[in-house]
């Protein structure tokens, strides 16, 4: 039975969104919430309270939303019904804290892409799920310095459209029998059109897709869209959602000009923190949007590189040792971990590794309009440069949401001292919490 819903974004700006599949029988507010978007392309924001982007969330929320499509993955490969796949889904709609340990063995070589940057950490939530025969991989937004990607492709609707994929391992790529793609939401198809349009070239030999997100929007025209596709390449492309429908907006989103402006000012004081467990990590330089080279390492356990599940098992291993530094921070009250950009899996994984009355939420690239008016989804923001890709507009939403104690800033690669100090000085004007950043690496940077 389908469900009809209209939802206010604004004053005279409404979606009207009608679910036509949901077989979990989640209501729309456990899996979505509605903001409007500055950016001309698309003037509205489905705001996810299960991603750990734009909103805080316990950080088993997003990492069960995985386990979940895989889950739904795995039922649909094996033609098996999995246990305790209503206890996860009855613990995502009541954000809670209880994890789930679930794996599962593939018979094939399968590479897992989560897509930059919002769902890097939902499709590492997915691939964690899979004891052997895993690759997980991530898009990125990065340049890096005399480095040729793998693969590029575009994504016309983002704020920030161009993907990457960097691998220093291709031919441990090219293995796999079978790709799935991790999005949070599919709303056109285009992207995944553009992304198998270039996979294509490098993998010839794969005949079948799968692509999971938690949201599926397409219309029954885009549907045949794909579907002609898929014809036309003589391949299968399976979607599976949690939530399947489509939607319509009605009116205008008459936007004021009451926004925040950047943080310039530099915090008195930054508690900075270095790990003291062994981490692995990956030398490249990248080229931030500013110009300047940042020449600090990556963390193999990101995934941006590539990781396999054998790997992801003892990288799980470095992530609990590093948040039993951390938890000796803590002095029992309400803490936010907060990632950057699209270093979101550790430190949500991190977090969760915390204990009790922890949250967890990401900086974004994307600008979402903020106002106060009673019932919007985003009624506060804070906008900085982002700490380690120098140039680009960092925001993170919601800070007044609780009362936090402490508050963790986890950053893989700080470029620059002071851009940091400046988002500490942002984080300091909006919350009294003690806050912390953690580093990723030995801090030999520019001061």
């Amino acid at each position: 039975m389908q469900q009809e819903t209209k939802l206010t974004i604004l004053p005279n700006y409404n979606i009207a969104i009608t679910i036509t599949d949901n077989p979990y029988q989640f209501e729309i507010k456990h899996l979505l919430k509605m903001a409007a978007r500055i950016n001309k392309k698309r003037q509205f924001l489905f705001v996810s309270p299960v991603l750990g982007k734009h909103l805080a969330v316990r950080p088993q929320v997003p990492l069960l939303t995985g386990t979940l499509l895989a889950m739904l993955y795995y039922e649909r490969l094996s033609g098996r019904e999995t246990s305790q796949l209503m206890d996860i889904v009855e613990t995502i709609k009541e954000q809670g804290q209880s994890p789930c340990e679930v794996g599962f063995e593939l018979e094939e070589d399968t590479l897992f892409i989560g897509f930059a940057e919002t769902a890097t950490a939902l499709g590492h939530a997915v691939f964690q799920t899979f004891q052997s025969n895993a690759t997980y991989i991530h898009t990125t937004r990065e340049l890096l310095s005399d480095v040729e990607p793998f693969i590029t492709f575009e994504e016309e609707h983002s704020h920030a459209t161009s993907h990457r994929m960097y691998s220093d391992l291709p031919e441990k790529l090219l293995q796999a029998k079978r790709i799935v793609l991790i999005d949070d939401e599919i709303t056109t198809g285009n992207t995944t059109i553009n992304i198998i349009e270039t996979l294509k070239a490098k993998f010839p030999h794969i005949q079948h897709y799968t692509v999971l997100s938690i949201l599926d929007w397409r219309s029954e025209e885009q549907v045949k869209v794909l579907q002609q596709q898929q014809e036309k390449w003589g391949i299968s492309i399976d979607f599976i959602s949690i939530m399947r429908g489509f939607f319509s907006c009605e009116g205008t989103a008459l936007l004021t000009d009451e926004q925040p402006q950047m943080t310039t000012e530099t915090a008195q004081h930054m508690e900075l923190v270095e790990i003291d467990a062994p981490v692995a990590y990956r030398h490249y330089d990248s080229v931030a949007e500013s110009g300047q080279k940042n020449q600090q390492p990556y963390m193999l356990a990101t995934g941006r590189f590539m990781l396999t599940a054998e790997q992801q098992r003892e990288q799980k291993q470095t992530l609990h040792a590093i948040a039993q530094q951390i938890a000796k921070l803590r002095t029992g009250g309400s803490a936010l971990v907060v990632g950057t950009g699209e270093f979101m899996y550790v430190p949500m994984q991190i977090a969760a590794y915390l204990g009790d009355n922890v949250y967890f939420q990401s900086t974004t690239r994307s600008p979402i309009y903020c106002t106060v008016t009673e019932g919007y989804t985003i009624t506060d923001k804070l906008v900085f440069e982002s700490p380690e890709n120098n140039g680009v507009t960092n925001y993170l939403y919601n800070i007044k949401s609780r009362p936090y104690t402490e508050l963790f800033l986890l950053v893989e690669r700080i470029a620059n001292k002071e851009i940091v100090a400046r988002a500490v000085r942002a984080l300091q004007s909006m919350s009294d919490a003690k806050i912390y950043v953690i580093c990723m690496h030995e801090l030999e940077v520019e001061k």
